[in-house]
């Protein structure tokens, strides 16, 4: 194993141990540390406490190698990890001045009348859902992403990763991931369409060189047959031609068939971890004219990126910042759905 492999395992043995309450002293570069296990981690290992660390099996403490049992120890670890939790905001700067020049930088109305009303301070709820996909066809693919919802506006936001801001404090009280859960497995979707577009389209080209593959080959018998027939001398009745031109085209589709099946993608999305993280935001009310008819819309300025969160398609449930309108009940339309 390589020593690049070896301090990577060893990052990840204390970073794993330390995330759960432990502590580690394990110098770069050597082949040996110690660790401070809590309770439960060492329950979940059966050993002690104190629990030495080793890059080479030596028949004492935890070998941290993959030809050791490292990473199944690493996965009851990994199990007791929370898969949920909530952390805060207490206080952030809320945009000032002029909201109307401000709305107008960040949206375009394209069929409507839009007043900017009035604005108030609030405490919006944002969910950051870490997900891991696998995709398996001839060959497979898989990564880790993460995708997070406004919870009140139910739309998908750029935000950043809430467990590297020095900002946050715990929260406690009850979690509600309901509410966002079908937003972010939609967001999952696409952003799967696009991390996986290299692979889709190299399962794609080696379907098509295969479809080609098997086409030449079967015309090949077709001709051979052809030239065997020629040079035996043979006369063939019609059926009897078409009978043979019939298997083979049959042997093709099945052959054809089966290939559909060997590339066919099975996809298999699932969340990781769910954090909320519930801070100070200013919430901007929007009078929408359209024809005869008027709705309001809320529209959230997050202290955090420093913008305004998108607003919701009605159709097909993105965030977009150029809206149209339909007619009677004014729902806000994306650019693409309002073609």
């Amino acid at each position: 194993m390589s020593e690049a492999v070896e301090e990577q395992l060893r990052g990840f043995a204390t970073e794993l141990i330390e995330r759960n309450g432990g502590l580690v002293d394990w110098p770069t570069g050597s082949d040996r540390g110690q660790a401070m296990l809590t309770p439960e981690l060492a329950r979940l290992q059966g050993v002690d406490e104190m629990l030495r660390l080793s890059s080479r099996p030596d028949g004492e403490g935890m070998c941290v190698s993959l030809a050791s049992d490292f990473l199944d120890a690493a996965e009851r670890w990994l199990e007791a990890v929370p898969r949920f939790g909530a952390v805060h905001v207490p206080e952030a700067y809320l945009k000032r001045g002029d909201l109307g020049e401000a709305v107008a930088r960040s949206f375009a109305w394209l069929n409507a009348k839009v007043r900017v009303g009035a604005s108030e301070p609030i405490r919006v709820k944002y969910h950051t859902w870490w997900f891991h996909v696998l995709l398996v066809s001839e060959d497979r693919w898989e990564s880790q992403f993460a995708a997070t919802v406004n919870a009140r506006a139910g739309v998908e936001v750029d935000f950043p990763d809430p467990l590297q801001l020095w900002e946050l404090k715990p929260s406690g009280g009850d979690l509600d991931f309901a509410a966002s859960h079908e937003t972010a497995v939609a967001a999952a979707e696409r952003h799967i369409q696009s991390l996986a577009a290299g692979f889709l389209a190299r399962m794609d080209a080696r379907l098509e060189r295969d479809r080609k593959r098997l086409s030449e080959y079967y015309s090949a018998l077709r001709r051979e047959a052809g030239q065997k027939r020629q040079r035996a001398r043979t006369t063939a009745t019609p059926d009897q031609a078409d009978d043979a031109d019939r298997a083979v085209t049959l042997e093709l589709r099945r052959k054809l068939a089966e290939l559909e099946e060997r590339y066919a993608v099975d996809a298999t999305l699932r969340p990781l971890i769910v954090i909320q993280t519930e801070l100070p935001a200013l919430e901007v009310r929007l009078v929408v004219h359209r024809k005869q008819a008027t709705r309001e819309y809320a529209i959230y300025w997050n202290p955090l990126t420093k913008s305004f969160d998108p607003i919701r398609c009605t159709a097909c449930g993105r965030g977009a910042f150029s809206l149209s309108f339909t007619n009677d009940r004014v729902e806000a339309l994306c650019a693409g759905c309002s073609r």
